[in-house]
């Protein structure tokens, strides 16, 4: 047996008792759903409408096209994959005929750039939280109530998959629920909307497209569903479903929102405002309208950092069960079947994050989005190329899920997404593309340096004796 291999009875004993399917289909939907709209609205409202203006709305159709284009990809491949750590398994196995060793660099890039994104993008979300928090209660700062929420949602994640899905799920439909409430009420108090600005455009295009790239803020946290393939029930149908499903939801959610916050409420006042959308409600509904959506705003941006850190600690751990990384983060606690020491280790670095607001609120969630942009999307892009990878190496996978309009066998709209994904990084702050490029640069010395000599590889059929060959 060659040096570094595992046998079935090894890799059996060390992961399958672990990991615990507790999520069904409106478990894992809920993920998404809550991942996305607690980043996308409640988060980044206020530094994209200073970008586009009354033209918001077109920001978040641009970004949710290009989204939903590039989930396609990932839907397939989750629906022939479905294991811990999405784009890591993913990337492993679509790139491994071209090259074994490509296939892993790869899989640690997404592993690394998906634990940037999501663990910078707990520390936004977490900031966000706290200027909701600070509407409320004025004499909370946004300094302290970051940290601790962060905090919190570190030890509810301890507790195991099942305790936190359903909490998850209950506040996921508040929020949906909410934001169709808001966008509403705005549209019947100003049907013109937008338009009724004498500018639509204050900073032209350019302005539109930068917006779109914080706004891809809130699209890219649904890869958080894909993470859970191990701890879904029925992944190969369920984890495409409740992806494509939770996007959908939240894209229809940000558009007619996105037309409905500049009917009630300058765009000067939002991009000024640390809680956009209170004001929206304050102006629309005075008194309570307010106090109730800054609640609601509360439970998404929460569930936010729920998926942020539950997606970023399962890449983690996926990593660490090959010795790709530490192997201490693979470990799964008996009782609750959750990788304690990689959810604690998320959650550290997430904290620190919040300490970002050192340096003002507006900067901090401007460098924490734009480097967790770069990341996610980067991404994307690798995810789009690697499916048209394996529909030319791999013709004969039959996927449960295939992405529509083919050409001989090749996705023509991932090569759409890949070009769109790529585009959209063009319009992230300059320190952003720094982080990044530097972060890619680290792992690829971190492949050579330690994991390539220590990488106890899982092959598919590993991973179908690990899963139960579902």
């Amino acid at each position: 047996m060659a040096k570094g291999s595992v046998t079935t009875t090894d890799i059996r004993s060390a992961n399958s008792s672990g990991l615990k399917r507790g999520l069904g289909f409106v478990d894992l939907w809920s993920v998404g759903v809550g991942a996305l709209i607690g980043g996308g609205i409640f988060t980044v409202i206020g530094p994209a409408v200073a970008q586009a203006g009354p033209a918001l709305f077109i920001a978040f159709i641009i970004a949710g096209v290009v989204a939903l284009l590039s989930t396609m990809s990932y839907a397939e491949m989750a629906s022939i994959w479905p294991y811990q750590g999405a784009s890591y398994a993913y990337a492993k196995f679509a790139f491994a005929p071209i090259s074994k060793t490509l296939g892993k660099l790869i899989a640690l890039w997404c592993a690394g750039l998906y634990f940037l994104s999501f663990a910078f993008a707990a520390g936004a979300v977490n900031l966000g939280f706290a200027g909701y928090l600070n509407y409320i209660f004025p004499s909370i700062s946004p300094v302290i109530a970051a940290p601790l929420i962060s905090i919190l949602i570190t030890l509810l994640l301890l507790g195991g998959i099942q305790a936190t899905g359903k909490i998850n799920t209950f506040f996921s439909i508040i929020q949906v629920v909410s934001l169709f409430a808001i966008a509403i009420i705005a549209l019947f108090a100003n049907p013109g909307g937008p338009f009724q600005y004498p500018e639509f455009l204050p900073n032209g295009w350019y302005g539109v497209f930068a917006a779109t790239a914080l706004i891809a803020f809130g699209q890219m946290q649904v890869e958080a569903v894909l993470t859970l393939g191990e701890e879904a029930k029925n992944p190969r149908r369920n984890l495409p479903l409740a992806q494509i499903s939770a996007l959908v939801t939240v894209v229809i959610l940000y558009i007619i929102t996105g037309y409905g916050v500049v009917s009630s409420a300058s765009p000067m006042d939002l991009a000024n405002s640390p809680a956009p959308l209170s004001l929206v409600m304050e102006n629309v509904l005075p008194g309570i309208g307010a106090i109730l959506i800054a609640i609601a705003a509360l439970t998404a941006t929460g569930t936010s950092t729920i998926g942020c850190i539950l997606g970023s600690s399962r890449m983690l751990y996926a990593a660490a069960r090959e010795n790709a990384a530490p192997t201490i983060f693979g470990k799964v606690n008996k009782k609750t079947g959750a990788p304690s020491l990689a959810i604690i280790f998320t959650g550290i670095i997430a904290l620190g994050a919040t300490f970002t607001a050192s340096l003002g609120y507006v900067a901090a969630i401007g460098i924490l989005v734009s480097a967790a942009v770069f990341a996610n999307w980067f991404m994307m892009a690798i995810m789009n190329i690697a499916l048209i990878v394996v529909r030319v190496t791999r013709p004969e996978l039959k996927p449960k899920f295939r992405f529509p309009l083919n050409i001989r066998n090749i996705p023509i709209l991932a090569i759409v997404a890949t070009v769109g994904s790529i585009w959209i990084l063009t319009f992230i702050k300059p320190i952003a593309l720094i982080i990044g490029f530097s972060w890619v640069v680290l792992l690829t010395i971190w492949y050579f340096a330690y994991a390539h000599k220590r990488w106890d590889y899982l092959s598919e059929e590993d991973m179908k004796q690990i899963t139960g060959d579902i």
